[in-house]
């Protein structure tokens, strides 16, 4: 049974009058009363010949005396109650599924021993007479307006009359965009197919342009053949709702077309209208939406709006140029800063207003100028509207009482978004700290001071704001013999400046297929369509990590293919994967690493020029890579080999690491001079560079030290003393214990490893 609106209000009136006269029940005199007072059934009495007024005093003389005054909300009688039910039936007799006034009255005049009965006899209306009256008078005028009243209930359950936010107060103005508001309405001025299609990417307020018709509509600032039409917003996915079997939606859908056209003067506004196209078509091949829509775009009868991305618009109404033709495509692109920036200005005080706080203007000029820097693959204005909501909720949530939503609040938000630290984003020079980061990285990375300070100019550049924001922070090619320290720098970048680092080796791409693994399989492969598969690893990484080192370690292993890919990676700050999506790497600093030239550097020179040959590093690197992939590379830095300073550094920095770790179990380790010396010459190799003394490290100290924690006990909480032997060629491992007694030492255990 559908609800009637009309019915409603006349039950609510009865329940309020009864209250307001302190009544215990709602009775079938308060409902007449309600229903006499209505002015279209009023006039239908009087037209009837009833005496109106007196019928509705001589009923509130008879409530006033009759009903004693209680102080409780009033409850509706079991006579009311059995009225209804007499008027529900006898409309589902008749065929109809919707109640309307004059069920009611004629079930109150069947309800025998009530006053109401009485009153309505008394003014001489008797049954037959007054059915044969409505029949020969109001049937058509009753038959109208129960389907009037039928087409409102629909809509209401289907569709959100905008015009109706609009006059509340709940849609937020448009600005920026009458031009497009024009051209759908120029559109809508057509005799036939005055139907608009807006094409745009996420974000740059489609739904919103549909909210400014109906705005302008509303304030009859629209053209005079569209000031009395209403614009209404279906939900596909509502009208799916509760349909159970074949041919439910279909007919739902029909009834929501036609009751738009039977209104008249309708918008139909259909949001990501790619979703007709498939929907309630089900698993077997049905009528979808869209085949439904067809005939009524065509006809001129209703005009509407419809939105989507250029994606969906691709897939779906390209592919069904029979659904296009009855559209006018109009695209709306992104609106510039400028214009992006007068689009809040003019929303603020809604937002402040629901966040109870006060937004300043340097909030707004951050979230527009910020997220068009750091957020590509966002669109304005929505991008920046979601900094501003994000930085207000923040503050909600932390309970902060009319808060300043100030610049500072938004770059956390967007720092927090993105993974950019935050005084990377501010840009002031005098809270940064590369001089500092310059300091502790020189003294973990040894003998490559030149190549510290080269990658770290390019950050002074960042940090300062000079750099130009359409490629990345850097692109450095390090060249030199393998142990020299090349790989171990973009580790320690990553670390001192925040950044994670992705490291792809790239001897695993050396075959010409394997470009797949970085930007995705291409059209007709495997993988292609597959979401989890599609873009690729290194779009995929970068779209996580826009803040980022990225680290192509012995770039010279992968097959020249891959390293094309990088071309526009390394030039535009952007890499395309094969689907079309785009990756932001313009806050990335691009590291590759490169052993060429550094086997014919190894070799010994011939002649009485006994130096090494380090232009022959230079020359390999220019006949490997084209012009055009040396023309992306900021710098080249070369990695030479370890001097004996830096050498003894080395060793005593992998010791200092054994020694932190012994610390924290309790021991002290101390190791002479003599010891770093023979291990030096143990685990240094001028062709391997830094690497092998690491291992040496392990083999000789970390492992004996490591057994006879193990294996003995009595080594517990003892101080251990590695000395030289005397010929240079071993080492002495002492586990020593002091006494409780007298404070002398003892030599628990003694390790003796040959180098």
């Amino acid at each position: 049974m559908k609800k009637n609106q009309n019915i409603e209000a006349l039950l609510q009136k009865a329940d309020k009058l009864a209250k307001t006269k302190k009544h215990e029940y709602v009775t079938t005199e308060h409902m007449l009363v309600t229903m006499v007072a209505d002015k279209e059934f009023r006039n239908i009495l009087i037209e009837y010949g009833v005496q109106v007024s007196d019928l509705e005093n001589e009923l509130l003389e008879y409530i006033d005396g009759k009903y004693p005054q209680v102080d409780k909300d009033p409850k509706r009688s079991h006579i009311l109650e059995k009225t209804f039910n007499r008027a529900y039936t006898q409309v589902l007799f008749s065929g109809r599924d919707q109640l309307n006034t004059f069920d009611i009255f004629l079930a109150i005049m069947a309800e025998d021993n009530t006053m109401s009965q009485y009153f309505i006899m008394k003014y001489n209306i008797e049954r037959e007479e007054f059915v044969r009256f409505i029949q020969e008078n109001y049937a058509s005028k009753l038959r109208a307006k129960e389907k009037e009243i039928y087409y409102d209930n629909l809509l209401e359950e289907y569709c959100t009359n905008l015009n109706t936010l609009c006059e509340e107060g709940k849609v937020d103005p448009v600005i920026g965009r009458d031009d497009i508001v024009d051209d759908i309405f120029q559109t809508f001025a057509r005799r036939n197919k005055s139907n608009v299609l807006m094409v745009g990417d996420p974000g740059v307020g489609k739904t919103a342009i549909a909210e400014g018709v109906a705005l302008k509509i509303q304030a009859k600032d629209s053209p005079s053949y569209l000031n009395d039409h209403t614009v209404y917003n279906l939900e596909v996915g509502t009208l799916l709702a509760g349909t159970q079997y074949r041919g439910q939606f279909e007919e739902r859908c029909k009834e929501v077309l036609e009751a738009l056209i039977e209104k008249g003067n309708c918008i139909l506004f259909i949001d990501e209208a790619h979703t007709i196209r498939g929907a309630g078509a089900g698993g077997s091949g049905g009528t979808d939406f869209a085949n439904i829509l067809k005939p009524y775009l065509s006809k001129g009868e209703l005009k509407v709006v419809a939105s989507t991305t250029w994606e969906e618009y691709t897939e779906s109404f390209e592919k069904d140029r029979a659904l296009m033709r009855r559209f006018y495509r109009i695209t709306v692109d992104e609106p510039t800063p400028t214009v992006a920036k007068q689009i809040l200005n003019a929303t603020m005080q809604y937002y402040e207003r629901f966040h109870n706080a006060a937004i300043t203007p340097d909030a707004v000029e951050a979230a527009v100028d910020l997220s068009v820097e750091y957020q590509r693959d966002k669109r304005l204005p929505d991008k920046a509207f979601d900094l501003i909501d994000s930085a207000c909720a923040r503050q909600r949530r932390m309970e902060n009482a009319n808060p300043y939503i100030t610049k500072e609040l938004v770059i956390a938000e967007l720092s927090k978004s993105t993974g950019i630290p935050i005084d990377q984003l501010d840009q002031r020079p005098e809270d940064t700290n590369i001089i500092d980061i310059e300091d502790k990285i020189k003294t973990r990375l040894y003998g490559q001071d030149h190549a510290i300070g080269k990658v770290l100019d390019r950050v002074y550049v960042s940090k300062s704001g000079l750099r130009a924001h359409d490629r990345p922070i850097g692109v450095f090619v390090f060249t030199g013999p393998t142990g020299t320290g090349k790989t171990e720098l973009a580790k320690q970048l990553s670390q001192e400046l925040h950044m994670k680092l992705l490291r792809y080796d790239m001897s695993e791409y050396q075959e010409r297929h394997s470009v797949a693994r970085f930007i995705g399989a291409p059209p007709g492969y495997v993988g292609y369509e597959d979401g989890n598969l599609s873009g690729g690893l290194l779009i995929k990484d970068i779209e996580r990590n826009p803040n980022s080192i990225v680290l192509f370690d012995e770039i010279e292993k992968a097959h020249p293919d891959v390293s094309n890919v990088l071309l526009q990676l390394m030039d535009e700050g952007y890499i395309t994967s094969s689907n079309g999506k785009q990756a932001d790497a313009r806050n990335t600093i691009v590291i590759m690493t490169t052993n060429l030239g550094a086997e014919m550097a190894e070799r010994e020179p011939i002649g009485f020029n006994r130096d090494a040959r380090e232009g022959d590093q230079e020359e390999a690197y220019k006949q490997f890579f084209r012009p055009e992939f040396r023309n992306r590379v900021d710098e080249v830095i070369a990695f030479g080999r370890l001097d004996d300073v830096t050498k003894r550094k080395i060793v005593i920095k992998f010791v200092n690491e054994l020694k932190a770790q012994l610390r924290a179990k309790g021991y002290v380790i101390d190791v002479d001079e003599p010891s770093i010396d023979a291990l030096i010459n143990a685990g240094f190799d001028a062709k391997m560079g830094a690497r092998p003394v690491a291992r040496a490290v392990d083999k000789y100290l970390r492992t004996p030290i490591a057994k006879s924690i193990m294996v003995d006990n009595t080594t517990n909480e003892c101080k251990i003393k590695v000395r030289s032997e005397p010929d240079g060629q071993g080492l002495i491992i002492k586990f020593i214990k002091r006494s409780t007694v007298d404070g002398s030492t003892d030599s628990v255990k003694e390790v003796s490893v040959k180098l």
